[in-house]
């Protein structure tokens, strides 16, 4: 007796509708994926295991039927499979070997604290301290004599100066340790070697290194130290 189905259109048919049904299930997925990485309702490492998760189901459903492997003696499926397996071992091996592991040699957190004082030359955006409360200059200018709020706007916090210097990473995270005194940051250095960077930023208490982390990633490596520069320094 024949091993081909009695009726081959059914069978062509049935075969159509269950690539045409897979086909959608994986533009389904690919939607789902879109819409996690922009609207971000989730952390960094979540939407990452989540990513990794779909892209694994969507490759077996590719090379499982689109390929045919289904329908295929499975030596080709075991060849496939070592072929597979080499071919990620030499890329992950490669990615290791050239990539430097990032190394926080320097992390400080410190509030400005600056005094106004006359004839001092401003620009815009400086921060100084009056009588405890603290003022952004809204221009370029040169100080009067006496005080004045004129080119000055009072800020409802404190300034502080983020300041960090970093061997080698191709993103930086910073984040506060504290809910109640919030502050996230992140960009992309360039150049991605020997990284010198600041930033000033007004927070709603008076906080220290201790109390904020600052998370660097190479391209095989990723570094979360809560406080580096002061282990470092007791070492």
């Amino acid at each position: 007796m024949s091993g081909h189905s009695e009726d081959p259109v059914a069978e062509e048919s049935q075969r159509f509708f269950t690539f045409f049904n897979l086909s959608m299930i994986l533009v389904a997925i690919t939607g789902i994926e879109i819409v996690i990485i922009y609207v971000q309702t989730f952390e960094g490492s979540t939407i990452i295991g989540v990513l990794f998760a779909t892209s694994i189901l969507k490759f077996i459903g590719v090379v499982w039927w689109f390929m045919h492997l289904r329908w295929d003696k499975i030596l080709n499926t075991v060849l496939f499979l070592i072929g597979l397996v080499i071919a990620l071992g030499t890329f992950f091996a490669v990615i290791f070997m050239a990539d430097e592991h990032p190394v926080v040699e320097e992390f400080k957190v410190t509030k400005i604290e600056d005094g106004w004082k006359s004839g001092t030359k401003y620009k815009s955006g400086d921060f100084v301290a009056v009588e405890d409360k603290f003022y952004q200059a809204s221009a370029d200018h040169t100080a009067d004599q006496n005080w004045s709020k004129e080119m000055w706007n009072e800020v409802s916090g404190i300034p502080h100066l983020f300041s960090w210097k970093i061997s080698t990473a191709d993103l930086i995270e910073i984040n506060s340790k504290r809910p109640e005194n919030p502050f996230y940051y992140q960009y992309n250095p360039s150049p991605q070697d020997g990284i010198v960077g600041n930033r000033v930023a007004v927070l709603e208490q008076e906080g220290k290194a201790k109390d904020f982390r600052i998370k660097v990633r190479s391209e095989s490596f990723w570094v979360d130290r809560e406080n580096p520069w002061e282990e470092k320094r007791n070492n």
